[in-house]
């Protein structure tokens, strides 16, 4: 149908309805809508050297595979798929007109608006003959490519959590009496807990992939959770007393010896103990001595120490003077009840003794049970600061594409 504007007016293109030409039954393929076709009936615009023009506006809405395995670091490829229902290429053939259109983008992005929530990377198109039971099919298929963007997730999401792994490490600088040190790693465990329900809220329920920001948290759920069981177990060492536990001498040689070097941990005093251990093992008197001058004040250490060795001063001479005088038997009495008294002195001299170096052998161990606890804590929060650092750079790092903006055509 044409003619020629000089005849009639110089009219060059008319209207004509909807159902007054033939229409070639063009699809979309991958349609979502319920209709299967959206556009709304317009006019043809037919003009004087024969081009129909038919341009349905409508909303076109599309079945689109998502892969949310980097989610929120991801890209989405989703295609439109156009063409001939019955028509075959040799009775109806599909071009793209790209003219005036760079090889990126192969859609009329005239009236695009830009997302807050995705960044339009390239919309490509490409002309595919496909052969169907012999004969040759004719399809148009449009790629968008689309990245998402990231400040929302990053600001609201991935830094606090990441500041809630260091506090977490940074409870282990807390004392190991401290209260407040548990409280604070289950209270970042709810709060990693209530991001992990935010991912599931926000992404589609499916089985074929997990979110890489839903790993992150699970990572860091269970780096809290394991972080809450050695902070009980450093608690619990604190807390130890020789009383109810035995230490063993691999277990001393390990996290007192061995583990303190390794850490640059140093003990004041353990030195000045170790000597004093062993003197009290070769020498009780010596040890004796030490101990009191801690409890009691001693008037004369060498009359303390004949008096404790059962000596009782005078007694040499009344022994050798004892053939040449002439006692009765009250001043017997007098002298055996005076001994007597002198040696419970010493009994309860040598217990009180006993006593002290028994206190002072716990208050020993369990300063051994205490220091055992700061050496895990300081061995948690080097082992913690290394697991979070290296699971979340190798997460995040192992996203592909995560700072590039091109398109992969």
């Amino acid at each position: 149908m044409h003619w020629d504007p000089n005849e009639y007016g110089n009219i060059t293109n008319i209207q004509l309805p909807h159902d007054f030409l033939w229409k070639p039954d063009i699809l979309l393929f991958n349609s979502a809508d319920e209709h299967f076709d959206a556009s709304f009936p317009v006019n043809f615009v037919v003009s004087s050297n024969g081009d129909v023009l038919l341009a349905p506006p409508g909303i076109v809405k599309v079945s689109c595979e998502l892969s949310m395995t980097w989610f929120p670091f991801d890209e989405q490829v989703c295609f439109i798929k156009y063409g001939s229902w019955t028509y075959t290429g040799s009775k109806l053939d599909l071009h793209i007109d790209d003219t005036g259109l760079s090889e990126r983008h192969k859609m009329d992005l005239m009236y695009y608006v830009p997302n807050g929530e995705f960044e339009l990377l390239a919309t490509p198109a490409d002309r595919i003959a496909s052969e169907f039971k012999g004969e040759r099919y004719v399809e148009l298929y449009f790629r968008v490519h689309l990245k998402r963007k990231t400040l929302y997730y990053g600001l609201n999401w991935i830094i606090p959590s990441i500041l809630i792994s260091i506090s977490n490490v940074l409870g282990f600088t807390m004392p190991p009496e401290c209260g407040e040190k548990i409280t604070l790693q289950i209270t970042n465990l709810l709060s990693v807990t209530v991001f992990l329900g935010m991912v599931s809220e926000i992404t589609p329920p499916t089985s074929e992939s997990i979110p890489i920001i839903a790993v992150f948290f699970s990572l860091s759920m269970l780096l809290l959770g394991c972080s809450i069981i050695a902070t009980l177990v450093i608690i619990n060492v604190h807390f130890r007393s020789p009383r109810t536990h035995r230490m063993g001498k691999w277990i001393q040689l390990i996290f007192l010896e061995w583990l303190p070097w390794f850490l640059l941990m140093s003990r004041p005093g353990r030195k000045f103990k170790l000597r004093t251990q062993k003197c009290s093992s070769d020498n009780g008197d010596e040890s004796f001595r030490k101990t009191a001058r801690k409890h009691v004040v001693l008037i004369d250490d060498e009359k303390n120490t004949r008096l404790l060795n059962g000596e009782v001063p005078g007694m040499e001479k009344a022994k050798a003077l004892r053939p040449h005088l002439i006692r009765s038997s009250e001043s017997f009495a007098v002298d055996d009840s005076i001994e007597m008294g002198i040696r419970e002195i010493i009994v309860l001299l040598n217990a009180f003794k006993d006593r002290l170096d028994e206190e002072d052998r716990d208050s020993d161990l369990q300063d051994d049970w205490k220091f055992m606890a700061m050496v895990i804590d300081r061995l948690s929060l080097f082992l913690f600061t290394v697991l979070i650092i290296a699971t979340t750079s190798l997460i995040f790092l192992s996203t592909p594409r995560l700072f590039v903006k091109s398109p992969v055509y």
